[in-house]
């Protein structure tokens, strides 16, 4: 198996065993927000932004960051060859350019010869090499010293992708044992190539200082510090008056709870991952915006098609049973509003979308009915029954535990409401993280999952799909087999990017026709912040960094704007 699949094997099943995957538990509304803001304190010196997540800080290696504030900490400390640009693209960041070779399997980076780690040495090939050295699907070379090649099995659409992973200092990392790496004091005190430089890090917070003198004047803890004499690691693409802040505080706290509360009372000004009900009572407030970015990750229903007796194996049945969901119910009801209801496993924020050829989701109770006639099935006052059987269907829907995935619960409520209002009969099946996955899902013993699938800024669906991965245990959970969506979904991996567009929406109108999974939803990554802040601007993310890829750009209002 390929890499770049068990990739895709570890977001359909690692995060159902809660590695990094889940979301988070939310508090009941009446113990999370009061319903009047606090009036926000008057900032400290300076243009300083504040930041509420949830703790600990173990290490700020991007290698080991784990926990919410550890992923948005490094990802102001360190940058990768690219970043996360708008409507799903990626653009230069340390490197200022690429070219791809005629085969599309070879991507050539120059770095920017202004790059710098925060110690003032140049960020080097010699860096990229030893980030990227690791990867097993990936072979990387130093062509000279701001040049580097990389190579892969997969075409360049796909390999770009790879290269928005955080670039590490090879002259301090290089020579410390895999073993003793997670311990590592660099782990606490890192040195990275981002637009901020850790000052300072406790327990209670950590605090990040801009490199490079701002426009307006050098602040205090840039004369005392080593930082004072170097350029910016990147430059700017905003104009100068707007990379205005001078430095970036993050608080930490126990919980979400907390941190909900510490934006309440003005102690911060934004946060990350409030859950639905925070939005949903705090987006109105005055002074305070909800930043939705779109997400590259979706909630996904994943039939077993792998035995003629599964009750979704005719495509028939799952295009009716997909009419019958109402998704846009889902992005109120569950996450508030703040999502995108998709019939596509891509995401209608992707450069790839093609809403021409994916039609915005409706939902029809009546057509639903009338495809399962089609299909052969019949109702009586018992259910629906299958061609040749007069035995009511039961569909289990199998779904991860309230405790540790209440959203995916209440997706699922609404899923078997809807079902259940054209007579099929449902029944919810919660299951411990490691019971589905081993006991469901690799064996192929289940009818039908709600799962959660991350294809990332440069989809490919092909893990999902293709049939050398539909036996048990592989990547294409659901066991569909097609050599037409095999080709297409060959021919999606090109590396001609003028073409690729309208060969993935070849492939998005077999897949619509097949439904081989039926996507529900691609939930928004929101952040709460207060309307003192501008400069942000909206893009598709995969990660928590991907929410920085503009930071310089952003500037507090002065009290007169």
């Amino acid at each position: 198996m390929r890499r770049i699949d068990i990739l895709v094997v570890l977001v359909c099943l690692t995060a159902l065993i809660g590695l990094g995957g889940g979301m988070a538990v939310f508090a009941t509304p009446q113990r999370m927000v009061p319903r009047t803001l606090a009036p926000l304190p008057a900032p400290p010196a300076l243009s300083e932004f504040r930041e509420g997540t949830v703790g600990p800080v173990q290490s700020l290696d991007p290698l080991f960051a784990a926990s919410p504030a550890e992923l948005a900490i490094s990802g102001l400390i360190f940058r990768g060859l690219t970043r996360a640009g708008t409507n799903g693209t990626i653009v230069p960041d340390l490197a200022e350019r690429w070219e791809v070779d005629s085969g599309g399997e070879v991507l050539t980076f120059h770095l920017r010869p202004d790059a710098r780690w925060h110690d003032g040495g140049h960020v080097s090939a010699d860096d990229v090499v030893f980030s990227y050295e690791s990867l097993a699907d990936v072979e990387v070379r130093r062509i000279d010293r701001f040049t580097v090649e990389l190579r892969s099995g997969s075409e360049s659409p796909i390999l770009l992708a790879r290269t928005l992973r955080p670039i590490l200092p090879a002259h301090l990392l290089a020579d410390v044992p895999a073993a003793e790496r997670a311990a590592h004091p660099f782990g606490e005190a890192p040195v990275g190539n981002g637009p901020f430089a850790l000052a300072e890090l406790s327990e209670d917070g950590a605090l990040l200082v801009r490199v490079g003198p701002p426009p307006g004047g050098v602040p205090a803890h840039y004369e005392a510090g080593p930082l004072a004499p170097l350029p910016e690691p990147t430059p700017r693409t905003a104009p100068r008056a707007r990379a205005s802040l001078d430095s970036y505080r993050f608080l930490l706290y126990p919980d979400q709870e907390a941190v909900v509360a510490a934006f309440v009372e003005g102690t911060v000004d934004a946060m990350a991952d409030a859950g639905p009900e925070a939005v949903r009572r705090l987006v109105d407030e005055p002074g305070v915006q909800a930043m939705a970015f779109p997400g590259t990750r979706s909630l996904a229903l994943v039939p077993n098609l792998r035995f003629e007796t599964g009750p979704l194996r005719d495509a028939q049945v799952r295009r009716s049973l997909s009419l019958a969901i109402d998704r846009e119910a889902i992005v109120e009801t569950v996450f508030a509003g703040s999502g995108l209801a998709s019939q596509s496993i891509i995401s209608p924020a992707s450069h790839l979308s093609h809403p021409e050829t994916v039609p915005v989701p409706v939902t029809d109770a009546a057509a639903a009915q009338s495809g399962l006639l089609a299909a052969g099935w019949t109702r009586s006052d018992g259910g629906w029954s299958r061609p040749g059987s007069s035995e009511p269907v039961t569909v289990e829907l199998l779904v991860r535990d309230e405790q540790t995935a209440p959203l995916d619960r209440a997706v699922a409520e609404l899923v078997a409401q809807d079902w259940r209002s054209i007579g099929l009969a449902v029944d919810i099946v919660p299951l411990r993280p490691e019971e589905l996955v081993e006991e469901h899902l690799r064996p192929g013993l289940f009818d039908v999952a709600l799962l959660e699938i991350d294809l990332g800024l440069e989809p490919d669906p092909s893990p999902l799909f293709t049939s050398a991965q539909a036996a048990a245990g592989g990547t294409n959970l659901a066991g569909y087999q097609s050599s037409l969506v095999d080709r297409l979904l060959e021919d999606v991996r090109i590396a001609d990017t003028a073409a690729r567009p309208a060969r993935v929406a070849a492939l998005q109108v077999a897949l619509l026709r097949e439904m081989p999974i039926i996507p529900l939803v691609f939930p928004d990554e929101v952040f709460l912040v207060r309307d003192t802040l501008q400069g942000m601007e909206l893009r598709q993310v995969a990660e928590a960094r991907d929410r920085y890829s503009d930071v310089l750009a952003w500037r507090l209002a002065r009290p007169d704007e």
